[in-house]
């Protein structure tokens, strides 16, 4: 239990099903989400109950749309703070069509939303009336190069730091022994990959991934949201590869090189490790002016405007 609140853990939606960090497998995600709302009426009853229990005043959801529609029979207000929605997601699916009633549900869910809070770099959707746009969303953390330098020995003179974060789907794809011929580079990571080169070093839960960010001069990231907005928020460019199908990565894509403040790269050359020529572009990029930042600082205002609104204790 911490700050007076204990977490409830359930499943609120089904995500994407990967093969690896950068292809979904469409004809099982829509399986999932089919078979995940199959029960979906079930589940509604369910928070509809537990909404008037703990006699809820205000629901806030990150993507889910399993909450809205309950809160919408109840009168209660819910807002999502999200930069996209899963049917954003799916409906951009190749075939997408053809799961024409999985869609239909959830662009129904998400219509009950009575606003949308749009951190930056999101994508835009019809179905959500009220929206409003702010900064990007992101754990501030703190440079912690000496404790990597003294605690864990890790050289950084003279080197350029580079941050990997691509989750732990797909690792055994990439050809890291290529890494080593990376000589000017550091690359420190969370992700499961290979413990025995000597410019990579794998850190352990320890270390906090905001501080690994603020610590390090690039991010190479397979470009979320939320690691997208970390680097943002503590003025890091970012590297990424190409991520096919995915319609979140299209916006990133498309903003980082409109702002110039990352770099995507070609995906074979990703999976090789050929790397070098890809960062030393990234080297040259700056983000300082170009993104706007602090959005939980605007979510914070809007937040405050809305109960004052809606007249809450």
């Amino acid at each position: 239990m911490t700050g007076g609140y204990s977490p409830i853990h359930t499943q609120v939606d089904t995500g994407c099903v990967q093969e690896n960090f950068i292809q979904v497998n469409i004809e099982k995600t829509f399986q999932k989400l089919e078979q995940f709302l199959s029960f979906q009426d079930k589940r509604i009853a369910e928070e509809t109950r537990w909404l008037q229990e703990n006699k809820i005043d205000l629901i806030l959801s990150d993507a889910s749309s399993l909450p809205l529609k309950a809160g919408k029979a109840l009168g209660i207000p819910s807002i999502l703070i999200c930069n996209f929605t899963w049917h954003d997601i799916y409906s951009h699916f190749p075939g997408a069509q053809k799961w024409r009633g999985s869609l239909d549900t959830l662009e129904e869910e998400y219509a009950q939303a009575t606003l949308q809070i749009l951190p930056q770099c999101h994508i835009v959707n019809d179905i959500i009336e009220n929206t409003e746009e702010v900064g990007f969303i992101a754990r501030k953390g703190k440079n912690i190069k000496n404790r990597l330098e003294q605690v864990q020995g890790i050289a950084l003179k003279d080197k350029t730091v580079v941050f990997i974060y691509l989750g732990d789907m797909g690792a055994q794809s990439v050809e890291w022994e290529n890494l080593k011929k990376l000589k000017d580079f550091i690359f420190i990571t969370r992700d499961p990959l290979p413990k025995d080169l000597p410019n990579l070093f794998v850190l352990d839960d320890e270390f906090l991934y905001q501080d690994l960010i603020a610590s390090s001069d690039i991010v190479f990231t397979k470009a979320g949201y939320s690691t997208l907005a970390t680097a943002f928020a503590h003025g890091k460019p970012v590297l990424s590869c190409s991520r096919e199908h995915f319609s979140e990565f299209a916006v990133m894509r498309d903003f980082m090189h409109q702002k110039q403040v990352g770099w995507v790269m070609d995906s074979e050359k990703f999976f090789t490790c050929d790397w070098e020529e890809d960062i030393r572009k990234v080297q040259k990029l700056s983000i300082e002016g170009k993104t706007l930042l602090n959005g939980e600082d605007a979510v914070e205002k809007i937040l405050t405007r809305f109960l004052e609104e809606k007249n809450f204790s």
